[in-house]
């Protein structure tokens, strides 16, 4: 691997030689993983599920349909014969007078009038499996001509009754065509006559389609035919590493190297980005499982990157989450923070590229994110480590979060102020950041909420409600609760913006959709014993993505809905910015999971 040992670890300890590669462990190297984790699902219609039985029937019925979509061939009845019933009826699954809503260079949004012209007339009715046919062949048609079409449903909810069922799913579509793209997004409401006497399975048959939030977006132009292209492979072609290392799996690393030098199967690892150089261009460093060193990218002026990290000294081979490209000692050059699992690491950069080890910080080490501020005023930047782990026990095994919704038995932030001269003080309990501290937080955010002149601190915590804390002169109290914006959910991420221009700052805060959760969460089966409050609070833990829009007293407002903000599907990291430069905060939000060789992977 070509390891330097003079910076396979970076704390004073035991040294032990080990196989390829080498790797000198500090003191308090993170537990390793511990199996146990069911490797297959159980079936819910043997399990008493019957509403999870139901979703997947729906859920094969839709596939199919999905199929028929994404293929060139004409839609016939005979092809959706064995979904429509007899009595089978939608209006139009594109909605009704689709009318321009929003266009900007390459940008074309469309959506159903919300107030029909009084010279409409009524609705077109599709009836009977030929009906079906052919409003999905009209569905269809913005799709006609792509090279790769791809369609998704995804069920979300589902309500019976003795003589029907009701399922809930999201639709989307899209097509990549030689000069555009097209994307279309929906919720289908669709209805259901039982296929069996009892009404315990959905037959095939598809009652109705009631259509919801239909919406058809446009990318066009001959060279932008969508708004982003992948120019991974160029930018990183100068870097052996990224072939070599970084386009691995990660089973592909722990078949190679030994638990003890924490090689972890989950990727939660960050990289930052600044200019470590000085010549006006964001950089990356990269953090790594146990054993892999981190990695720093110099961006170049023909926009490709160059491998620094040994050059630079900052090629850690600890087990690192999380860093921070900022300057700490007001010289005018970033300076470089890595946390790992035996601590915090503070580099000093030369304005060159070039980084010394400063000093070295135990007790707020395996950070899941670092935020940085200058929340005292000072002059200088201090560093917020969020803890997303308590202690583990003899076994290396971590506490699980109790209660499961509500979990308050995480690990304990820290706030580090910066004293100058490369001194780090822990001040969390002096500053009054120890309240509500144990919430297995995942990402903070710094923002002046308030306008008193002082920054304020959002906290997003997994399992459960979130943290405000509202800066008064450097004492720190924790207001979520009255401010509305708790959040219980699986909280990962946060970003401030005025996305409404009313000269306040707002919060999205990046959480988990699950389909299964929305769907299970409202069931009778679903925690039977459990108060209405707890049930809802389950609810909510589904729902997704929220967005808080700050009313200006103090207290925000949930506008999640009403924006269409709240499915992100797994949103791990989500973030505001003005993508097409039209003077308005857009979203970004980076999901999914790992992808493995594994062929049953989702």
């Amino acid at each position: 691997m070509g390891q330097n040992p003079r910076r396979s670890s970076l704390f004073a300890g035991a040294a032990a030689l080990i196989a390829v590669p080498v790797v000198i462990w500090g003191t308090d190297p993170l537990p390793p993983m511990r199996p146990g984790y069911p490797l297959a699902e159980p079936d819910p219609q043997t399990g008493g599920w019957e509403s999870e039985g139901l979703a997947d029937k729906a859920a094969a019925r839709l596939k199919h349909i999905a199929g028929l979509l994404e293929t060139r061939d004409p839609i016939t009845g005979s092809g959706v014969a064995n979904i429509a019933s007899a009595d089978f009826s939608c209006e139009s699954l594109r909605g009704r007078n689709l009318q321009e809503v929003y266009r900007d260079g390459s940008l074309v949004v469309f959506r159903p009038a919300r107030e029909l012209p009084t010279d409409t007339g009524p609705a077109a009715t599709f009836h009977g499996a030929d009906g079906l046919a052919e409003a999905l062949q009209r569905l269809a048609e913005p799709l006609a001509g792509g090279a790769d079409v791809r369609v998704k449903f995804k069920v979300f909810s589902v309500e019976q009754d003795e003589s029907s069922i009701e399922t809930m799913a999201y639709y989307q579509a899209v097509a990549f065509q030689e000069d555009a793209s097209v994307q279309q997004n929906a919720t289908w409401r669709c209805r259901w006559t039982p296929g069996d006497p009892d009404g315990s399975a959905i037959g095939p048959a598809m009652a109705s389609i009631e259509v919801r939030d239909y919406e058809e977006i446009v990318v066009q132009g001959a060279e932008r035919p969508t708004l982003f292209a992948d120019c991974t492979e160029a930018v990183f072609a100068a870097c052996p590493s990224y072939h070599d290392q970084l386009c691995q799996p990660i089973d592909y690393w722990l078949e190679r190297i030994e638990w003890r030098n924490n090689i972890f199967p989950f990727g939660h690892h960050g990289l930052a980005l600044g200019d470590v150089n000085g010549d006006g261009l964001d950089d990356v460093y990269l953090c790594q499982p146990g054993g892999l060193p981190n990695r720093l990218f110099v961006h170049r002026r023909n926009g490709s990157l160059e491998e620094r990290s040994a050059a630079a000294g900052v090629d850690v081979l600890d087990f690192s989450r999380s860093a921070l490209i900022v300057d700490l000692d007001n010289d005018g050059s970033q300076d470089l923070v890595v946390s790992t699992a035996a601590g915090m690491l503070f580099f000093a950069g030369d304005g060159k590229g070039g980084f010394a080890l400063r000093a070295r910080r135990r007790g707020a080490g395996d950070a899941y994110s670092l935020a940085a501020a200058d929340y005292d005023n000072d002059a200088d930047l201090d560093i917020f480590a969020c803890i997303y782990h308590g202690s583990a026990d003899d076994a290396g095994r971590f506490p699980i979060p109790v209660p499961y919704h509500d979990a308050a038995n995480g690990g304990a932030n820290v706030l580090l102020r910066n004293d100058g001269v490369w001194q780090f003080q822990n001040v969390t309990a002096e500053v009054g950041l120890d309240e509500n501290n144990h919430r297995f937080s995942f990402a903070a955010g710094w923002e002046d909420y308030d306008n008193d002149g002082d920054v304020d601190l959002y906290v997003a915590n997994d399992y459960g409600r979130n943290n405000l804390y509202r800066n008064d002169e450097g004492r720190f109290l924790d207001v979520a609760a009255g401010a509305g914006v708790e959040d219980i959910a699986s909280g990962m991420s946060v970003s401030f913006a005025d996305y409404n221009r009313d000269g306040r700052m707002d919060i999205y805060v990046g959480n988990m959709f699950s389909a299964a959760g929305n769907r299970v969460a409202y069931q009778r089966e679903f925690q039977p014993e459990a108060s209405a409050k707890t049930k809802a609070q389950f609810q909510r833990l589904a729902r997704g993505n929220t967005l808080f829009a700050n009313r200006g007293d103090g207290t925000f407002r949930d506008e999640s809905v009403g924006a269409g903000v709240t499915m992100g599907r797994w949103a791990w990291s989500s973030v505001f910015a003005d993508i097409n430069n039209d003077g308005w905060d857009d979203l970004l939000v980076a999901n999914g999971y790992l992808t493995g060789r594994d062929p049953r992977d989702l």
